[in-house]
């Protein structure tokens, strides 16, 4: 006789990460290492019959990469640095309000940019490519590149706990921003404030978007990617050469360049002969278009209070 413990149970067929997005990933110049955690974590669960082929070829297009490697040497300090135009320069500064010296602008050859990127969300460069003209303009180019006026995804709230709270976004750029003491409180702040206390300081944080303008850094005769990859790739990817960008000079890339940029070494982007460029996206057999699960972005915020008697 059957007992309940001993009758077999059936999952029930829910479906588990199906909801996908298309990403182009650069295998060519990611390790093997780097490659395989990608196509473990990332794409749904459909897309594992695909993983194998994008291993296999891999391993066959190493040769090619090492063979650019060797022939485009020094490529990446090539890059085409031009000036916007003069009766632009009004349009520009008003654009860039708040942006101070030694940050300029410049138009730059998209194709020789050190990419530190590795994946393409295919869904967003259609949004941008149903936003821009047929043919855009260089006025179309500063707005789409420079432009702080964007409209910005909507942010979801919910306190979790205590001082705990927690923001998400479909945008992956929303970010926490940081704190600052407000000393001097308002009638509208004390609304806020738990009876039984009387408040003399706060500390405000802020979550919100970075800014907007596509940015690289500027170190040597090399260009490296900062923020905009989708952008650029979109206006290349419609064959677009030349675009606006905000640049910021590493005078001492050792200071001033991040030690990681998208988890790529300092020393790979800035040193090495032939790193990876924008153009290595468009290059025949280099990526592959996997279909990825389609996540939202999370800042949690959270107050720790200390209270300690400490000797005067």
């Amino acid at each position: 006789m059957e007992t309940p413990a001993t009758i077999a149970r059936e999952a029930p067929a829910v479906p588990l990460g199906t909801s996908f997005t298309i990403q182009k990933y650069l295998f060519a110049f990611a390790t093997q290492f780097e490659t395989r955690e990608y196509l473990r974590t990332q794409p749904i669960p459909d897309e594992a019959d695909q993983a194998a082929e994008i291993l296999k070829a891999w391993h066959q297009v190493q040769p090619r990469v090492l063979a650019l490697i060797g022939s485009e040497a020094g490529l990446a300090d090539t890059i085409a640095v031009e000036h916007v135009p003069a009766h632009l320069h009004k349009h520009v500064q008003k654009m860039l309000k708040g942006f101070q010296p030694p940050i300029r602008v410049a138009m730059v050859e998209i194709d020789k940019l050190v990419a530190p990127q590795r994946k393409v969300d295919l869904d967003f460069v259609k949004k941008l490519h149903s936003d821009l003209p047929v043919k855009p303009t260089l006025d179309d180019l500063l707005e789409l590149c420079l432009s702080s006026e964007r409209p910005f995804a909507p942010v979801q709230h919910l306190e979790v706990g205590s001082n705990a709270h927690i923001f998400s976004s479909p945008s992956t750029d929303i970010r926490f921003l940081g704190a600052f003491l407000k000393g001097t409180l308002s009638p509208d702040d004390l609304a806020h404030a738990p009876p039984g206390g009387m408040p003399v300081a706060a500390i405000i944080s802020f979550v919100g978007y970075g800014a907007s303008p596509v940015n690289v850094y500027a170190a040597g005769r090399r260009m490296v990617l900062s923020n905009g990859f989708h952008r650029l790739y979109a206006l290349r990817a419609l064959g677009i050469e030349r675009a606006p960008v905000l640049v910021q000079t590493a005078a001492n890339p050792h200071l001033d360049f991040p030690p990681q940029l998208l988890g790529i070494p300092r020393e790979y982007l800035l040193t090495h002969q032939r790193p990876v460029l924008m153009k290595d996206f468009f290059e025949t057999g280099f990526t592959a278009d996997v279909r990825t699960q389609n996540r939202i972005r999370v800042v949690s915020v959270q107050v720790t209070p200390g209270q300690h008697d400490v000797p005067a």
